[in-house]
């Protein structure tokens, strides 16, 4: 155990992170998280696997080293290495590597322990809470690739005492900074040629960082497939819930990267896959607390009331369906992941479907805001009908390379290409 820290700690001798540990690029959460560092706070890192999580936390520690902190006050563990007990780790690093208790220790400066995949340590939140409460000058950052059931977690056993951030996989603006792009966001309508293509590698790649630079497909799909969905559905999924169906998970991710924007009917698929209904509907949580898909409901006036029924479902990443399906490039299976792309980019939760159907349905600063993705030729007649019915000024439609704007009976319509809405997403929200 003592030679696996000082392996995973080499800044205590080096008092350095080693530099393949680092990237040079640094996401903007980690600029966000800086602010927080040197608060009493736990910070929680959540997201994918693979998105950069223990990059991250690498950098950080590197930001510590930087600013001359002790590097012995510094320790970092992955519990995705070696499942240990926490007290015991905690009791190692105070007697082989400190030398001294973490009460004396704290006298002399802060402490920063950084654990990575903390999910996988048993009663980890009620471990770290007795530390933080004991000595407010220890500082927790802590990582974990899936997000519900350690948001509840923390939430039930940490109330008040931790930030907690989501670090997605590279968004569009990021995955061009990254490739040293530059992009006129005053004047995007003159990089459309150039923005195209490297819209379409940023689908199939999912902003991934370890495959930006990879340029050939079946490498690519080899990554989606052994890094992120195997290990998920191998691994991950039957240490949290024992769920042990492997067949029946990589079926569904299959079905879903295929078929993007399915309605869900379990009654159906109980019956198609010849299993039980619960366990279909169980398997559809283990997989949306994976992050490896996304489930919408059908909008009802209020956003208290959405129905449970005919819900959608979505593939957690574009470049998962790039992994399992031959015909992604096609224009039928572009607009499809057209679609499922600006669900993961807006966040949504709903959409509407009555006698008419709107892809996503936002909810903004009190305000509603209806969105349409077309790929194809851009038909306005549904938008339109649902800010009239729904009593709404304005909407948006997402296409693949329309800058336009329409009105209707004081009602007006943005229509803007989806790789430009995920450069500037937040002014056309606020500001439209």
């Amino acid at each position: 155990m003592e030679d696996k820290l000082t392996k995973f700690n080499e800044w205590w001798i080096t008092k350095k992170v080693k530099e393949s540990l680092l990237e040079k690029y640094k996401r903007p959460l980690f600029f966000d998280i800086l602010r927080y560092l040197d608060r009493r706070q736990i910070i929680l890192i959540t997201g994918l696997r693979r998105v950069g999580k223990t990059t991250l936390m690498y950098q950080l520690i590197q930001e510590l080293l930087d600013k001359k902190t002790d590097s012995r006050n510094i320790i970092y563990f992955s519990f995705d290495e070696d499942i240990v007990d926490f007290d015991n780790l905690i009791k190692i690093y105070e007697d082989k590597v400190l030398k001294q208790g973490l009460r004396e220790r704290i006298k002399e400066g802060r402490i920063y322990i950084f654990l990575d995949e903390i999910q996988k340590c048993k009663n980890w939140q009620n471990k770290i809470k007795i530390l933080y409460d004991l000595y407010p000058k220890l500082k927790f950052i802590i990582s974990g690739s899936a997000s519900v059931q350690i948001d509840k977690k923390a939430k039930e056993s940490l109330a008040g005492r931790i930030f907690d951030f989501l670090l997605q996989p590279l968004m569009f603006e990021e995955f061009l900074e990254w490739k040293s792009i530059k992009v006129d966001k005053g004047n995007l309508e003159i990089f459309q040629r150039e923005a195209l293509p490297y819209f379409y590698d940023y689908l199939r790649k999912g902003g991934f960082p370890e495959i930006v630079d990879e340029d050939e497909d079946e490498k690519i799909k080899s990554y989606i497939k052994n890094t992120v969905i195997e290990r998920i559905i191998y691994r991950d999924l039957p240490e949290e819930f024992g769920a042990r169906d492997y067949e029946l998970l990589k079926t569904l991710v299959e079905m879903i990267a295929v078929e993007p924007g399915m309605i869900v009917n379990y009654d159906s698929l109980s019956r198609k896959l010849h299993r039980d209904k619960r366990t279909i509907m169980n398997y559809f949580f283990y997989l949306e607390y994976s992050m490896l898909i996304k489930l919408i409901a059908n909008y009802r006036k209020g956003f208290l009331v959405s129905s449970r029924k005919l819900r959608k479902v979505y593939i957690g990443n574009t470049s998962i369906s790039f992994g399992l399906v031959e015909a992604f490039y096609s224009n039928r299976f572009l607009e499809k992941i057209y679609e499922n792309y600006a669900i993961i980019e807006t966040g949504a939760r709903n959409y509407y479907r009555n006698s008419y159907e709107i892809d996503i349905v936002l909810k903004k600063d009190q305000r509603i805001i209806p969105i349409e993705i077309k790929f194809g030729e851009a038909d306005t007649d549904a938008i339109f009908r649902f800010l009239s019915e729904f009593d709404i000024k304005k909407g948006i439609v997402l296409t693949k390379d329309i800058f336009d704007k329409k009105t209707n009976n004081k009602k007006e319509i943005l229509l803007v290409p989806l790789w430009a809405f995920s450069i500037m997403k937040e002014k056309y929200l606020m500001q439209w």
